[in-house]
């Protein structure tokens, strides 16, 4: 009677074989999870971005749209407590740079049409002054972009196909506009206001994990310069 077997070295290939699979299933594993966790990052910095540039489109202040004529171009606005003050840099000026209340330009404008300027000094936007920020139930500014614990859904579904669930928080705060002089250089304390106003806005965008710690931080800043308006063809 023939009988058939495995041979001693057929015998030692297969554990040979066998061990190479379980000691590099670990590691595909793990290299699969950080190309997941990797994929993550780079949506929740696509997705930063694009929040960025979604607070950015709003005006600088509620004020900052001429409410006669929401269709022309965004103006500067004053900032409260500052108008009195002489020494403050970004008040009304003339064109020699003094204190001018019924000017509505200031040092660095181009006094010309369609440039950089102020709210006309007559019209019923002159003296209204930037106000803090979340002051509006309406979404018609940058600061009422204010969104905290906001659940984020990369790719559809509860968690968009991932294990765990991410947030978005977005922040707007003013900061100080004021400069500051250490040694022989000047410099600015971009530290936050609040409560007050400024001439600048900081924007922050952090998208979290489960746990709250931060996957992503993305930070910009706004300034009340005011927009310009584009040459048009018209008859």
């Amino acid at each position: 009677m023939r009988r058939t077997a495995f041979t001693m070295i057929e015998l030692i290939f297969a554990i040979v074989i066998i061990a190479i699979v379980v000691i590099s299933m670990p590691m595909m594993m793990k290299t699969n999870q950080d190309a997941v966790e990797g994929n993550v990052v780079q949506e929740a910095l696509f997705a930063s971005s694009a929040k960025m540039m979604q607070v950015l489109s709003y005006p600088w202040d509620e004020h900052s749209v001429d409410s006669a004529n929401p269709n022309t171009y965004g103006k500067v606005v004053n900032i409260a407590g500052y108008d009195a003050n002489l020494s403050y840099p970004y008040n009304r000026r003339d064109a020699n740079g003094t204190l001018d209340v019924n000017s509505s330009y200031r040092v660095g404008h181009i006094l010309q049409d369609n440039h950089r300027r102020f709210h006309y000094y007559t019209s019923a936007d002159a003296n209204v002054s930037a106000i803090n920020v979340d002051d509006n139930s309406s979404i018609d500014a940058i600061d009422d972009r204010n969104e905290s614990g906001r659940h984020f859904d990369f790719a559809g579904g509860s968690a968009g196909g991932y294990k765990t669930d991410y947030t978005m928080d977005v922040d707007v705060s003013y900061i100080s506009d004021a400069s500051t002089t250490t040694g022989s250089s000047n410099a600015f304390n971009f530290s936050i206001i609040s409560p007050g106003a400024s001439n600048m806005k900081l924007i922050t965008v952090t998208i979290k994990d489960k746990n709250g710690n931060p996957l992503t931080l993305l930070r910009s800043y706004s300034a009340n310069i005011g927009e310009f308006d584009f040459a048009k063809r018209r008859f």
